[in-house]
């Protein structure tokens, strides 16, 4: 019987694998992200204990948009070469980082993709109040 039962949640791992969060920029709308466990499970098991998490917008030159998060994690399958819609968490400075277009930069733990909407992070400002949060149903 439990065989059985096994084999009738063929879906139930890609769920756990493939997690949605969403990217809010305050007073500017809403993100969906796709986080992809195999990436850096440890790394997003940290992040998904802590969200909401909150600060406000850094850009670093015309690459990424990012948030420090004062999280606590190491290097974990890092990774130099980005896309545009990529997220990342630089473990130099604990920041939680969105790709605005292609890039080679620092090596950096690779998380997910934006799925929609990534104009309203590629139109945030510095100063704007960027929040990583549980995904809304």
């Amino acid at each position: 019987m439990l065989i059985y039962a096994a084999m009738m949640q063929p879906g139930r791992a890609g769920s756990v694998s493939r997690l949605k969060i969403a990217i809010e920029i305050q007073d500017k709308g809403s993100a969906s992200v796709e986080l992809v466990r195999h990436l850096a499970p440890i790394t997003i098991g940290t992040i998904l204990k802590s969200l909401p998490l909150q600060d406000r917008v850094h850009r670093y030159t015309d690459k990424f948009v990012y948030i420090e998060t004062g999280l606590m994690i190491g290097p974990e399958k890092h990774r130099t070469q980005f896309h545009r819609g990529d997220i990342a968490y630089l473990t130099s400075n604990s920041s939680i980082c969105v790709f605005v277009q292609d890039a080679n930069v620092q090596p950096m733990n690779s998380l997910g993709t934006v799925t929609s909407n990534l104009e309203i992070i590629e139109s945030s400002r510095p100063g704007d109040v960027m929040i990583v949060k549980e995904a809304s149903v």
